[in-house]
Parts: C-alpha cells; sequence; structure tokens
C-alpha cells in the first residue's frame, strides 16, 4: 500500500500572515535623559542628606556642651550653697564675734522714732522700714532676686 505524500510548508501566502512585519526604529534620545536627570537628583539628594547630617551633628554638640556647662553650673551652686550655709551656722558667728570682742546682749530695748522722720524715710525710699527685711522662708535664689530688685531700685 501507497501513501500519497503531502506537502506541509505553509504556502506563501501562509507564510506572510504569521511573520509580522519588524522595522528598524531608531532609539529614542529621552531615555538617557531621564536617566542623567534621576542620576543627578539622586546625587543632590544624597549630598543634602551629607550637609543635614552634619548640621545635626552640629547643632548636638553644642546641646552636650550647654548640658555640660548646665551641670557644672549646678555643681557651683551646690558648693555656694554649702559655703554660705556654713557661713551663716551659728556657731561659726558666735566665734567670730568673740574673737572681734563681742559680747551677746544682754537686754534690748527700742526707741520710739519720730513720724516725722518715719515720713521722710517713706517719702525718699518708696517704703517704710518693716519692707526691706527678709523672710526666712525664701529659698536662695528668691532672696537673691530680692537682694538684686532692691539693688535696683537704690543704685
Amino acid at each position: 500500500m501507497a501513501l500519497a505524500l503531502r506537502d506541509r510548508r505553509p504556502s506563501g501566502d501562509a507564510v506572510s500572515r504569521r511573520r509580522p512585519n519588524l522595522q528598524v526604529i531608531a532609539a529614542r534620545r529621552g531615555t538617557t535623559r531621564v536617566l542623567v536627570v534621576a542620576a543627578v537628583l539622586v546625587a543632590a539628594g544624597a549630598a543634602m542628606l551629607g550637609v543635614i547630617h552634619t548640621q545635626i551633628a552640629g547643632r548636638q554638640a553644642q546641646l552636650d556642651a550647654l548640658d555640660r556647662r548646665i551641670v557644672a553650673a549646678g555643681e557651683q551652686f551646690d558648693t555656694l550653697r554649702a559655703i554660705r550655709a556654713e557661713l551663716r551656722a551659728p556657731l561659726r558667728l558666735d566665734a567670730e564675734a568673740r574673737a572681734l570682742d563681742m559680747e551677746p546682749a544682754m537686754s534690748s530695748s527700742f526707741l520710739p522714732i519720730d513720724p516725722q522722720v518715719h515720713a521722710m524715710v517713706i517719702a525718699a525710699t518708696g517704703r517704710s522700714g518693716g519692707d526691706g527685711a527678709v523672710p526666712d522662708d525664701l529659698g536662695p535664689l528668691d532672696q537673691f532676686r530680692l537682694v538684686k530688685a532692691l539693688g535696683a531700685v537704690n543704685p
């Protein structure tokens, strides 16, 4: 039995229908420009980040220096407060007074003040003599403010 052979290759029309029509297109230069612009933007952003980090580091150094100064000032304030407490101690004041040949008072008396003199003092200073007393319940900073305020009024 003999079989007839058939040609299985597609005909010319079928080949042209299946293959796309390919053309060579020149590459656009816009993609190169976009890549260059993107690279420049990334480089500028990295440079800005470097500048920002440098500024942050500089400001942090300033803050650290201020913190050290605050701690040193607090320590100095505590030291001065301890020295002040030693100087105001009643036993030390008594010893210093006795070294200057002072003795404790045995009695005290009050002298009457003429109302005219009192009025002149109020007119000259703007306050009476009793207003200048420093209360004992004030802290050291409040006492300092009070002394500065009195010094500013009476130069």
